[in-house]
């Protein structure tokens, strides 16, 4: 089963997600907060700083900064850094606060926002050994997108071509080939080159899914 949530559902699927990330980062101790998240050369604080540059920053100064950068990654790097030198109570106080922004880019649309948020999630908690856990629906929604070949520029169609998704823990799948299957989260993960998510998957279609990651 596939699944769509409008362009207003996947709005609130968004805030409702930041907050619970919210909720995760006030119980985080210093140590956690300094430690390596999924993204690689970024600790959990950078992968905040990275959650609220996007909100904070107008869109027309962020793109200013990315021309002057002459790298998007560069500049995303950059500010990440630099806000996540913030101290632990004002990251997650900032990111509450901006939780409710309602902003997507050109084009893409909520959609983006959304699997950003629900990636950074599992970057997050994954290794801090706490569970990833989505909305059900939202998770359906980002799943058909960063696993059905959609995400064009985001998730190279190449990687899941003619692979079998399918999710253990909610009612989805998508494709046809070589199965991979696992949690909704680790899916995410795994499609989006996060590595360590693998281990979660099982089915014909990982050995092949292993070697197109980077």
């Amino acid at each position: 089963m596939s699944g769509q949530l409008s362009k207003d559902e996947m709005f609130t699927a968004i805030v409702d997600q930041r907050l619970r990330l919210v909720g995760e980062l006030d119980g985080l101790s210093a140590v956690e907060w300094n430690t390596a998240s999924l993204c690689v050369g970024w600790r959990v604080r950078e992968v905040v700083g990275h959650l609220i540059s996007i909100l904070e920053i107008p869109l027309g100064t962020f793109l200013l900064g990315v021309a002057k950068a002459r790298n998007f990654d560069r500049f995303s790097d950059q500010v990440a850094r630099q806000i996540g030198e913030r101290e632990p109570g004002e990251l997650a106080a900032t990111y509450r606060k901006l939780a409710s922004t309602r902003f997507a880019p050109p084009v893409v649309g909520p959609i983006a926002p959304l699997v950003d948020v629900m990636v950074h999630t599992g970057d997050i908690l994954q290794p801090l050994g706490r569970p990833v856990e989505f909305d059900p629906a939202a998770a359906r929604t980002a799943l058909d997108y960063v696993c059905g070949g959609k995400a064009r520029g985001f998730v190279p169609s190449k990687r899941t071509k003619e692979l079998r998704f399918q999710a253990t823990d909610v009612d989805w799948s998508v494709g046809s080939g070589p199965t991979v299957s696992g949690p909704a989260s680790a899916l995410l993960l795994a499609a989006t080159d996060r590595r360590q998510a693998l281990a979660e998957l099982s089915g014909d279609g990982v050995e092949i899914l292993s070697r197109r990651l980077g």
